[in-house]
C-alpha cells in the first residue's frame, strides 16, 4: 500500500510540474490578438515563449517561422510584444554570420542598405560576427495587432531581400 501511495504521489507531483508547459497561454492582449489572427496561416508557425526581459522592460515573446514559396531562405524572428501595450519589437538574430576577415565589407554593405530604408535596421555584431534585424513599431491596443502583422510582412520581405544581398558573405 506505501509502494502505490509513493508512486501517486510521484505520479502527481510529475504531473504538477508538467501543467504549466501545457498550460501556458499569453498573458498581454496583444499578444492574444496576434496568436488569434494568425492562426490558420499554413506558411506561418509560432510558438509563445513567454514574459522576458528586454532593454530592461516585459515582453512576451512569440517566436516566428515562415518559410513561403517565393525564397528558398526560411524567416526565424521573434515578436515582442511590450507589457504596457505602446510598442511592439520584431527582432531577428541572426540572419546571416559571417568570417572575420570580411567585417569590412560586411558593415559596408549593412550601411548602405540602412541608408536606403527607414523602420527596419541591420546591426553588425562584431563579437560573434553576425547580423541582426530589428523593427521597432510604436502601437496603440486598437492598432497592435493590425500593425504587427503588418511589420510581420515586412520583415520577412525585408530579410528575404537582405539575405539575398548578404548571402555572398555568409560563414561557410
Amino acid at each position: 500500500m506505501k509502494k502505490l501511495l509513493s508512486m501517486a504521489l510521484v505520479l502527481a507531483m510529475l504531473l504538477s510540474l508538467s501543467v504549466p508547459a501545457f498550460a501556458e497561454e499569453a498573458k498581454y492582449q496583444n499578444t492574444k490578438g496576434f496568436l488569434r489572427d494568425v492562426e490558420g496561416y499554413e506558411d506561418l508557425k509560432t510558438e509563445l515563449v513567454g514574459v522576458i526581459d528586454f532593454a530592461g522592460e516585459n515582453y512576451e515573446q512569440v517566436k516566428v517561422s515562415y518559410k513561403g514559396s517565393a525564397s528558398d531562405y526560411t524567416s526565424n524572428f521573434s515578436v515582442l510584444f511590450n507589457e504596457n501595450e505602446g510598442d511592439v519589437v520584431l527582432y531577428m538574430s541572426p540572419l546571416i554570420t559571417f568570417e572575420e576577415s570580411k567585417l569590412n565589407e560586411v558593415i559596408t554593405a549593412v550601411n548602405n542598405i540602412n541608408a536606403g530604408t527607414t523602420g527596419l535596421k541591420l546591426y553588425v555584431d562584431t563579437s560573434d560576427n553576425s547580423v541582426s534585424a530589428e523593427m521597432y513599431l510604436l502601437v496603440t491596443a486598437d492598432s497592435a495587432v493590425q500593425l504587427t502583422e503588418t511589420g510581420v510582412g515586412f520583415m520577412i520581405g525585408f530579410t528575404d531581400k537582405v539575405y539575398e544581398q548578404l548571402s555572398q558573405f555568409k560563414e561557410k
